[in-house]
């Protein structure tokens, strides 16, 4: 693309630079790049990839977001088991499969074990990986209004 679309991201979770620039294209509204990165995340599932990033960052927004004093969580733990009711029915069913196998570790849940995840991923059809995609995309993108 010859475009940019500026913005500040509050996610610094997600590092990797194509994931940032494929959040900034969705808060645009840029249907042309979103479709470009799009492609590339469903594709790019190595460890330190686009999606990857993305899910690291969905995950380590979110832990923050749940937590709760009056119920802490123990780590490690699933993503599916530490996520509020209303939120795991909001995904979609690839999406809840996913957060199923990914590890939040650390004693605080700062860290992400994202490989049983991105297994998953590769043995998902082109279509399941953009469900999924789409699910990380919009919270990601609740945390940035």
């Amino acid at each position: 693309m010859g475009h940019r679309h500026p913005s500040t991201l509050k996610n610094s979770e997600v590092s990797h630079a194509r994931a940032r620039w494929l959040l900034r294209a969705e808060l645009a509204c840029c249907s042309e790049c979103r479709a470009e990165g799009d492609r590339e995340a469903v594709t790019d599932l190595a460890e330190g990839g686009v999606f990857d990033s993305l899910i690291t960052g969905f995950v380590l927004t979110r832990v923050e977001q749940w937590y709760s004093p009056s119920r802490p969580p123990r780590y490690p733990a699933t993503v599916y088991s530490i996520a509020p009711v209303d939120e795991r029915d909001f995904w979609q069913a690839p999406t809840q499969h996913c957060m199923r196998v990914c590890m939040v570790e650390g004693v605080r849940g700062d860290r992400v074990d994202t490989r049983p995840a991105l297994r998953e991923l590769t043995l998902m059809s082109i279509r399941d990986r953009t469900l999924v995609l789409d699910d990380i995309i919009d919270g990601l993108c609740e945390n940035e209004s």
